[in-house]
């Protein structure tokens, strides 16, 4: 090899530990082969007891730093779901949610623990509703087209009935983490139905009548702390009404049930506690105690039922 050749190529590992310099060290990780010579694009890996934040370990060095950042975080953490962590400031680690995805109850601040995150960082799945559902159900948009949308969770989404229906009224529906129950379309004329179908834990919103005319409908509402599951209209459709909705039941945690597993509320202090539906509440050992296995100590209410964690 000329002189020549040897000097460009100590240029150019200069330039590439200029640049690794330029980008920084990697937090608990490294960059993997060491020396760039070439090219930016590199992959890195993180130390023992860490694992990288995303999927995807390929980083390049640019002029303003690395490019994604990269972030090893501690195994007993791991990964957001649907998630990525934005910053680190000490303790506290702020994460955000995916396109389409949002923060459970607005907090995007978590700290890694070694029991794992505390808060747990919960991003919420985001309801799609895609064009062939929409031709299925016999449905439009509010603006009159079949197209797939997303909509995020506790968002509404106003629906009118298609073509060959009588009912061509906008029906708004709630986005619930990821499901929605698209409305049903009827058409043609029928019977006259009697008084609407009664529901546990719930009743209609007007005043109920002896008879209704075909097509006609009434909606529901489920008590305090209930949750509604299915449609909330049941129309009048040839003498008979559609499907109502059901409620679902709250949680009831009281002191009691908490004294027989060993564990307290580990966010709040009550007596009793009313937990809806669909809803977590996190606890915690109480004084010097453990839990009896890695079980996360934060669990969802299901239709009145909540699996108690056991500390010993």
């Amino acid at each position: 090899m000329t002189q020549l050749g040897y000097i460009a190529i100590l240029v150019l590992w200069a330039c590439s530990i200029a640049l690794a310099i330029s980008c920084g060290n990697i937090e608990n990780g490294s960059v993997k082969p060491r020396f760039f010579f070439q090219r930016r694009k590199r992959t890195f890996e993180c130390n023992a007891g860490y694992i990288a934040e995303n999927d995807n370990n390929s980083i390049e060095c640019t002029s303003s730093g690395w490019s994604p950042v990269p972030r090893c975080i501690p195994i007993q953490c791991g990964r957001i779901e649907n998630g990525k962590i934005v910053d680190k400031v000490e303790e506290k680690t702020t994460f955000q949610c995916n396109h389409g995805y949002k923060s459970e109850n607005g907090i995007n601040e978590t700290t890694c623990t070694s029991e794992g995150w505390s808060p747990v960082p919960i991003c919420i799945a985001p309801c799609i509703i895609t064009r062939q559902q929409l031709e299925t159900k016999k449905l439009l948009l509010s603006n009159g087209r079949r197209r797939t949308v997303l909509i995020q969770s506790d968002q509404t989404m106003e629906f009118l009935c298609g073509e060959h229906s009588d009912l061509k009224i906008p029906y708004p529906i709630k986005c619930v983490d990821g499901h929605m129950d698209l409305p049903t379309c009827i058409s043609g004329t029928g019977e006259k139905c009697g008084r609407p179908p009664t529901i546990k834990n719930g009743d209609i919103t007007t005043l109920s009548l002896k008879e209704y005319v075909f097509g006609s409908s009434v909606e529901y509402k489920c008590q305090h702390y209930y949750i509604i599951q299915g449609e909330r209209k049941s129309y009048c459709y040839n003498g008979n009404w559609t499907k109502p909705p059901v409620c679902l039941e709250p949680c009831v945690i009281t002191q009691e049930d908490m004294r027989s597993h060993n564990i307290d509320l580990k966010w709040a202090s009550a007596q009793k506690l009313y937990v809806s539906h669909g809803a977590f509440v996190e606890f915690k050992c109480r004084s010097s105690l453990s839990p009896n296995s890695s079980n996360n100590h934060r669990v969802q209410c299901n239709a009145g039922q909540i699996p108690y964690p056991q500390c010993t």
